[in-house]
């Protein structure tokens, strides 16, 4: 890991436990140089990353300002994080009520998805999440029973992932997602306060376990000022030999 790295992921991770605060000050550059033991070039480019990301804010003549986190921003296209594990830090009130919780079988969506014919069943599990008193976020999940062959309202309002890895030991490899923005439909409207959106950012995943098995499907719908999605992007361009 380069030495720029090594301090913005001190730095980003003093911030996200609560060590450094809101409106706290940073240290000044050459103090940094002198705690972690780089250059200044080495600490202006792990600032810099920091101010990209949205973790600090930089000010003429005077030391960098920390920000305030949001607890869904930025969500990492690469991973796969609950809210809880988002807001550890515990600087945001947070709230998972359970919405609706029952069995279904035979819907072609599902039975194509994980090539099941209709005697397969699944939990449907609906949830809001609350953020600092606010309906921000709104999951609407199935999982394949012959996986997951029991949740209730205790599981699915703390996290059902934990139970998942914890409880029944399962591994959780990765999730294939599709992003869309379009307007709430009205299970939405009735769950997230939406005040004068209309639109929603809905994040449908189909997420696998380490053996390759699909155990969940489903999507999240977030009011569009409480998510910001961050990946990195690399150009890869092949050049031809001028002639």
């Amino acid at each position: 890991m380069s030495k720029y790295k090594k301090v913005y992921n001190d730095i980003k991770g003093q911030i996200n436990k609560g060590v450094l605060t809101k409106n706290q000050e940073l240290p000044s550059e050459n103090e940094l140089m002198q705690s972690y033991g780089f250059s200044k070039d080495t600490i202006r480019k792990a600032l810099s990353l920091l101010e990209i990301d949205g973790y600090i804010q930089k000010q003429q003549g005077r030391n960098s300002i920390v920000l305030e986190q949001e607890p869904v921003k930025p969500q990492v296209l690469s991973e796969i994080k609950t809210l809880r594990e988002l807001n550890y830090s515990s600087t945001h009130q947070v709230k998972t009520t359970l919405t609706s919780l029952y069995i279904v079988q035979g819907e072609e969506n599902l039975m194509h998805i994980f090539n099941v014919n209709d005697q397969i069943d699944f939990y449907r599990i609906g949830r809001i999440r609350e953020i600092d008193g606010e309906n921000v976020e709104y999951e609407l999940s199935y999982f394949d029973r012959r996986i997951v062959p029991f949740i209730n309202r205790d599981i699915a309002e703390q996290s059902i992932y934990h139970y998942l890895e914890n409880e029944l030991g399962l591994k959780i490899s990765h999730s294939q997602r599709k992003i869309v923005f379009r307007y709430a439909n009205e299970e939405e409207k009735n769950a997230l306060d939406l005040g004068e959106y209309e639109m929603i950012v809905s994040v449908t995943s189909t997420t696998y376990l380490a053996d390759g098995r699909p155990f969940q499907y489903g999507s999240i719908s977030y009011r569009p000022d409480k998510i910001i999605f961050a990946a990195t992007a690399k150009r890869n361009v092949k050049h031809s030999s001028p002639e």
